[in-house]
């Protein structure tokens, strides 16, 4: 008789640990998905703050040359870790008198990327620039 009390207290030990262990992988699990959940949100913000830093410098080099001619390729931005490539192209409207600038950058932080386009419209007497419009373009 004194086996089988024993057997019944061998038998609930481990029933109670398998569950503590079971629960203890799982409390394991939501703490890795909700901090990756996280990450993903930090490199997201990253990657658009570094798009929009490739649409200003883009800006900034219309500013210092109003017939700035751009160059058929992208060109490349580092800011830290993250990284932008930005890609601008120029028409003219002679009709009015402006440039029309169409700036598409493109901002890779991690594993994370986004794509800003911004039209902007440069007078060519003064030199004047005004900034049309600013998107977030769909990742293809």
């Amino acid at each position: 008789m004194f086996l089988k009390k024993g057997q019944i207290a061998l038998s609930f030990v481990l029933l109670v640990s398998g569950i503590i262990i079971e629960i203890v992988i799982a409390g394991s699990f939501v703490t890795y998905f909700l901090s990756n959940s996280g990450l993903g949100e930090r490199l997201e913000s990253r990657a658009v703050t570094v798009a929009y830093s490739g649409l200003w410098d883009a800006l900034a080099r219309v500013s210092k040359n109003r017939d700035f001619l751009p160059n058929s390729n992208p060109y490349g931005l580092t800011i830290g870790n993250d990284s932008a490539t930005v890609d601008v192209s120029r028409v003219l409207n002679s009709g009015a008198g402006v440039y029309v600038y169409s700036i598409v950058s493109l901002g890779t932080a991690g594993t994370r990327k986004r794509s800003i386009l911004g039209t902007a419209i440069v007078d060519q007497d003064t030199g004047q620039i005004e900034l049309q419009s600013v998107t977030d373009q769909a990742l293809q």
